[in-house]
C-alpha cells in the first residue's frame, strides 16, 4: 500500500477530530434546572402585585464541550382560586438565565383573613411550587363629616352646607338627622342619594328653621349610611343661634296706680315668638325712653325701672297627666316629674305653685296642692301623689286644664302675672269642655296658657291655637328623651314677662295726656310702642305716702305658712323700716336675695328688747343707699311656724315717726293710720288640710 499523502492525512485527522468533538458535545449536553427565588410571595394586607424570579440552573460539565438545554416552563394557577392570576405564564429561559413573573391578586375577592394559595412551575428542568400568602383586614365602614365643626353655631333661617366623605364600602345613601340628649328631633333628609360613584363626596344644604329652639343647647348632626344603620358619624355641640332681628311687645295691658305711677306690663318675643330674657343690672336704662305728650321726660328727677318677672308677683298652676298614654311612655311620669319638679326649682321666693292632676274620665281631676309659696311643701305632694296606686285610664286633658283655671282667684290682677302650664299629646276623647271653654276662660281672667305637645301629637294646631290666643307659648318635645330641654324652654318663656313704670309729675290740673314708651334691646327697637292716654287726676297722690302690702299663701300645709312684705311705692329718702308683730305662733323674719325681688340688699334686721325690728342699712346716714324713689319690690319675709288653730292672725304695726321728712308708709286705706301716723294691719291666714 502506498503511503498516504499528507494532505489525505490532514483531512482524515479532521474528520476524526470532529466526530470525537460531535460526540463529546453530545455527551456534554446538560439538562436545564429550573430553580425559583423566593418560593413564597406574602402580600400582606396591602400590595396587590409581586413578582418571583424563575432561572435555568443547568451546569455545564466542560466550559468549552458542555452544553445547557433550553429551559421551558409553563406556570399553572388552581382553578379553584380566583384571586390569583399570572399575566405571563409560559417561556423560555436559557442557560443562567433569569425571568421575572409577576403575580396579582384581586383583594377584592379574598376572604377576611389569611388567605393562602399555591401556583406550580412546571418545566423540562423539574416543577417547582410557589406558596402565595395574602391577608384581607375587615374593612371598617367611615363617614367622617368635615362641615360643619363640632361647637359651631348655626343660624335660624341661615343656609348651611353639611359636607362628609365616606368609604367605598358605604351606600350611595344616607339619612342625615338632628339629635338632641340622643333623641331625633328632627330628620333633615331621609335616603339621599349622594354619589353614584365610590369616591365622590357627600353635600347637603340644610336650613334651620325657627321651630328650633335657640339658646343653650347643644344640638347634634348624625350622618347615617340609610342601607346600614349602625354605621353613622356625629358632629356634637352644635348650637343653634337665633340673633334678635326683630322684638314684639305682647300681652300689654296697663296698672297705672296712686300715687301718680305708670305701669305697663308685658311679654317680650322675638321674631321666632320666643321669650326674650334679658338681665335688668345689664340694662342700659339709656335704651328706655319715655314721653308724655310726645315731650321725653326729665329722668333725673323720675327715670323708669324696668321690672322682671323676678321682681313682680306670678301664680303658675301646673297640669299634670297621669292618663294611660303617660304611663305607655317610657319613664313617662317620672320624666314628667322631674320637669315638675325643675319648673318649681326654678321659681322664685314669692312666686305661687299649684298643681292639678288627671288620670281617668269618671273621676274629676284633683287639686294636689293648692297654690303656695313653698315649694318644698308642692314637691311633696306631688310625690305623695305619684306614688299611689291609681287606675290610669282616657285622658280627659281638657277638663283638667279648664278645673286649673278655675283655681285662680276670680278676676284679673294686674300685680300678678298668671300662666297655667300644661303637657297634652292633643288627643283627649272624653272631656266635656273644649279648646274654646279653655281660651274663653283664660282671656277673661288674664290667664296665660303655656302648652308642651309631648310625643306623637295630635291636633297639634289646637294646642298651638290655645297658646296663642292665651299669650303664652307652645313648644313639641318630640320624645321623652327632649322633654326636660323643653320644659326648660317653658319655664324660660314665663320668665320673658316684664313692668316698665315710672312716677310721672302729672297733676290733674294738667289734663289727660298720651304716655308713650320705647324699649331697645341689642340694637333691635320693640313694636308696638307702649302708648296710653293716662288722666291724672285717677292716679295722682303724695309721691311721699310709701305703699306696701303684704302677699299670703292662699293654703298652708303642716304647720308652716310665708308672708311676703311688698313694697308698691317707694318714697323719696328712705333707709330705714321700723315695726312690730303680734301673733301667737312663733315666727322668723329675713331679707328676700336681690335675685328674688329683694330691694333691701345689704340691710340688716334688729329685733330691739321691747320686741321691734329695725330694718335698716348699717350706714343710715349714707344716702347713696337711699331705697330708689318709685321702687317696687319685697322688703322682708316672714315665716310662721307651728300653726295649730285653724284660723291665725297676726296684728302688724309700722312705726313711720322715724322718717323725718314727712314720709309715711300705709296700705291704701287711710283709716289705717293712727292719730301717730303709724300704719296697722291685721294679717288672717286660713288653714286648711288637702291631700
Amino acid at each position: 500500500m502506498g503511503k498516504k499523502s499528507p494532505v489525505k492525512k490532514i483531512i482524515t485527522l479532521m474528520g476524526i477530530i470532529i466526530i470525537a468533538i460531535v460526540v463529546l458535545k453530545y455527551l456534554g449536553r446538560v439538562e436545564p434546572v429550573l430553580e425559583i427565588v423566593p418560593t413564597e410571595l406574602n402580600f400582606g394586607d396591602m400590595e396587590t402585585k409581586k413578582s418571583f424570579t424563575l432561572l435555568n440552573k443547568g451546569k455545564e460539565k466542560w466550559k468549552i464541550l458542555s452544553n445547557v438545554k433550553t429551559l421551558q416552563y409553563e406556570i399553572d394557577t388552581p382553578k379553584d382560586i380566583e384571586w390569583i392570576s399570572i399575566p405571563l405564564k409560559s417561556g423560555m429561559c436559557e442557560k443562567q438565565e433569569e425571568k421575572t413573573v409577576t403575580v396579582v391578586i384581586n383583594r377584592d375577592k379574598l376572604s377576611v383573613g389569611k388567605n393562602l394559595g399555591t401556583i406550580e412551575a412546571k418545566s423540562n428542568g423539574g416543577n417547582k411550587t410557589i406558596n402565595i400568602v395574602a391577608e384581607r383586614i375587615k374593612e371598617e365602614k367611615i363617614i367622617k363629616i368635615m362641615r360643619p365643626h363640632a361647637r359651631t353655631s348655626l343660624l335660624i333661617d341661615n343656609e348651611v352646607t353639611i359636607q362628609w366623605i365616606a368609604t367605598a364600602n358605604i351606600g350611595n345613601y344616607v339619612d342625615i338627622l338632628l339629635l338632641l340628649n340622643d333623641s331625633i328631633i328632627e330628620t333633615i333628609v331621609k335616603s339621599y342619594n349622594y354619589r353614584n360613584d365610590d369616591t365622590s363626596d357627600g353635600n347637603y344644604k340644610w336650613t334651620p328653621k325657627s321651630p328650633l329652639r335657640p339658646g343653650e343647647e347643644k344640638y347634634t348632626i348624625r350622618i347615617v349610611d340609610s342601607s346600614d344603620k349602625n354605621v353613622f358619624a356625629d358632629v356634637p355641640l352644635i348650637q343653634i343661634v337665633s340673633p334678635i332681628t326683630k322684638l314684639f311687645l305682647k300681652n300689654i295691658t296697663t296698672a297705672h296706680q296712686k300715687p301718680s305711677t305708670i305701669q305697663f306690663i308685658f311679654s317680650l318675643r322675638d321674631q321666632n315668638n320666643r321669650a326674650v330674657s334679658i338681665n335688668p343690672s345689664a340694662f342700659d336704662l339709656r335704651n328706655l325712653k319715655i314721653w308724655e305728650n310726645n315731650e321725653e321726660i326729665d329722668y333725673h328727677e323720675s327715670y323708669p325701672f324696668l321690672y322682671t318677672q323676678d321682681d313682680f308677683q306670678m301664680q303658675v298652676m301646673l297640669v299634670l297627666d297621669f292618663s294611660a298614654s303617660m304611663q305607655k311612655q317610657p319613664n313617662g311620669v317620672e320624666t314628667m316629674l322631674a320637669g315638675a319638679n325643675s319648673l318649681i326649682d326654678n321659681l322664685k321666693e314669692t312666686h305661687q305653685i299649684g298643681i292639678v292632676e288627671f288620670h281617668r274620665p269618671d273621676e274629676a281631676p284633683s287639686i294636689i296642692q293648692p297654690f303656695t309659696t313653698n315649694k318644698q311643701h308642692a314637691k311633696e305632694s306631688i310625690e305623695n301623689f305619684s306614688t299611689k296606686n291609681i287606675y290610669s285610664d282616657f285622658s280627659i286633658c281638657w277638663d283638667a286644664a279648664y278645673h286649673g283655671l278655675k283655681q285662680f282667684p276670680a278676676g284679673p290682677d294686674h300685680k300678678i302675672f298668671r300662666a297655667l302650664v300644661f303637657i297634652s299629646d292633643g288627643f283627649d276623647n272624653s272631656s266635656l269642655k273644649q279648646p274654646e271653654d279653655l281660651i274663653l276662660l283664660a282671656n277673661k281672667e288674664d290667664i296665660h296658657i303655656y302648652n308642651i305637645g309631648l310625643g306623637d301629637i295630635r291636633n297639634e294646631s289646637i294646642l298651638e291655637n290655645i297658646s296663642t290666643k292665651t299669650g303664652g307659648t307652645y313648644i313639641r318635645a318630640e320624645n321623652m328623651g327632649v322633654f326636660l330641654k323643653r320644659f326648660k324652654q317653658t319655664i324660660d318663656d314665663l320668665g320673658g314677662q316684664y313692668k316698665i313704670s315710672y312716677i310721672t309729675p302729672k297733676r290733674p290740673e294738667d289734663g289727660i295726656f298720651t304716655v308713650k314708651g320705647e324699649l331697645t334691646y341689642k340694637g333691635v327697637t320693640g313694636t308696638p310702642p307702649l302708648e296710653d292716654p293716662v288722666d291724672p287726676s285717677l292716679i295722682f297722690g303724695k309721691t311721699n305716702q310709701g305703699v306696701i302690702s303684704f302677699e299670703i299663701s292662699p293654703f298652708i300645709k303642716g304647720e308652716s305658712a310665708e308672708i311676703f312684705m311688698w313694697c308698691e311705692h317707694m318714697p323719696r329718702y328712705v333707709s330705714t323700716f321700723r315695726f312690730f308683730l303680734k301673733t301667737d305662733t312663733p315666727y322668723t323674719i329675713s331679707l328676700v336675695p336681690e335675685s328674688d325681688g329683694g330691694i333691701c340688699k345689704g340691710w340688716n334686721i334688729i329685733k330691739a328688747e321691747d320686741g321691734w325690728y329695725q330694718l335698716n342699712f348699717p350706714n343710715p346716714k349714707d344716702m347713696s343707699h337711699d331705697l330708689e324713689f318709685g321702687r317696687s319690690g319685697i322688703i322682708c319675709k316672714i315665716i310662721l311656724d307651728e300653726i295649730k288653730e285653724k284660723e291665725t292672725e297676726v296684728s302688724f304695726l309700722l312705726d313711720n315717726s322715724v322718717y323725718q321728712r314727712g314720709q309715711t308708709f300705709y296700705g291704701r286705706d287711710a283709716s289705717e293710720i293712727d292719730a301717730n301716723k303709724n300704719w296697722s294691719k291685721t294679717l288672717s291666714i286660713s288653714k286648711e288640710q288637702h291631700p
